[in-house]
């Protein structure tokens, strides 16, 4: 939110002209609240607020590092705030953050980046780390932002993306 928001000083949304409404995304809470809640909430004594700076998601930022450091995980659970898994729909922030591309020690450097990881809940991730009794994993690839292409040990594949899983 900015300045402006929390005063209460009406803004202009410089792509419609019209009046702007400011939403925010508050840490443990999960839903979009208002300017005027937030404002309320500091207005009220006692109320700690800790600022965090902006952060840009469509910038990819990359490691040479099988680790992922807090700036890229925060980046990647952000930008996909549940399971990539299909159907699945458990909280990014308790994820697991699984390579699509699988690390190699001898591969190219800068590996381990926004653009090559995806949030899988624990139970997710195993299913794609350790083979079926069948012998083959589930496969995931990413596409783009927001879309992984999901492949079953059965065969199946499924398009993961912003609005939910589409079977294919």
């Amino acid at each position: 939110l900015s300045d402006a928001a929390l005063t209460g000083a009406p803004q202009i949304d410089p792509v419609t002209g019209k009046l702007g409404l400011n939403l925010a995304r508050v840490d443990n809470h999960r839903q979009l609240l208002t300017a005027d809640a937030i404002r309320d909430w500091c207005g009220t004594p006692g109320t700690q607020v800790i600022v965090k700076p902006v952060i840009d998601l469509k910038e990819t930022v990359a490691v040479s590092s099988y680790e992922v450091p807090d700036r890229i995980a925060t980046r990647v659970k952000l930008a996909r705030t549940t399971c990539t898994f299909p159907h699945c729909n458990r909280p990014a922030e308790t994820a697991d953050l699984d390579h699509t591309v699988e690390y190699s020690d001898t591969g190219p450097p800068d590996q381990t980046s926004t653009d090559n990881l995806a949030p899988q809940c624990r139970h997710d991730h195993r299913a794609k780390t350790h083979p079926s009794p069948a012998g083959t994993p589930w496969r995931v690839r990413g596409l783009s932002p927001g879309h992984w292409l999901w492949t079953s040990p059965h065969g199946h594949r499924y398009l993961v993306h912003p609005d939910g899983t589409t079977s294919l």
